[in-house]
């Protein structure tokens, strides 16, 4: 077994059991773990870009992700207004702005976590489904990816991901996503489909990370997470599979029900 893979196992066996624990609880235990997640991420970020506004990309993301325990409408707000208060006083020292986008991206994603788990009715059963199938799609990719091989998938931005990685990681992904749905005695397509489109998801999300990273010249964020990276390696797809989770259920109300069974 590579060293690798080693550090990759040992970081997914403390890391799944807390995730699980805070989805379990959701509320304060979710919102303590996002508001840590949002602090490294956002200190990644501002390290990664040379920010001049770290502190205030760092206040921003932690900020919004707490007051979501109190209104999500005043955690978008707070989001919001801070981002565009970096980015203004960032640009006004000269500096090509980053801000807007690194409060954004790194605030937004476990926030959007927390408002999926907070949705009505289903909201663990979507959370769960999130954090499990982009586990699966991540762990399947990479042994797919390294067992075939074959073209990259995005050689620009990426020389280690390959179509094959990512077809394997869809395949897991569907996989648990339906094992889960027969655990709720849901509808076996619809969460096979759910399993695919988080997939797809969070592929693009480290995608677009990788891109950045390619931009301004890092590969890992930082070692935060041995084997991983950095938390922003870590969760870049995973928070981009449950914006998309979010924003599905809100255009489809009744997606939850059917989900479930009902």
């Amino acid at each position: 077994m590579s060293r690798e893979l080693t550090l990759r196992l040992a970081s997914a066996a403390v890391l799944v059991p807390i995730g699980l624990l805070a989805v379990w609880f959701g509320n304060a235990a979710l919102a303590i773990l996002a508001m840590i997640c949002a602090a490294l991420m956002a200190f990644e970020w501002a390290r990664m870009v040379e920010s001049s506004v770290g502190p205030l990309i760092i206040g921003g993301a932690v900020i919004s992700n707490g007051l979501h325990l109190v209104d999500a409408r005043w955690a978008l707000i707070a989001l919001a207004g801070i981002a565009a208060l970096s980015a203004i006083i960032e640009h006004g020292r000269g500096f090509k702005s980053s801000a807007l986008l690194g409060t954004l991206y790194t605030g937004g994603l476990p926030l959007a976590f927390q408002a999926l788990r907070a949705q009505p009715e289903a909201g663990f059963a979507l959370a769960l489904g999130v954090m499990l199938a982009s586990w699966a799609s991540d762990t399947s990719a990479y042994f797919a990816g390294r067992q075939f091989g074959g073209p990259l998938l995005a050689p620009n931005d990426s020389p280690n991901k390959t179509w094959s990685g990512a077809i394997g990681g869809a395949i897991g992904s569907a996989l648990v996503a339906i094992s889960l749905g027969f655990t709720m005695d849901g509808p076996v397509l619809s969460w096979a489909l759910v399993g695919v489109v988080v997939s797809i998801s969070a592929q693009f999300g480290d995608l677009f990370e990788s891109q950045l990273k390619r931009q301004y010249g890092v590969k890992d964020t930082s070692g935060f997470l041995p084997g991983h990276g950095g938390v922003m390696d870590r969760l870049d797809g995973f928070g981009t599979a449950a914006i998309v989770g979010l924003v599905t259920a809100s255009f489809f109300p009744s997606l939850p029900s059917h989900l479930l069974g009902g």
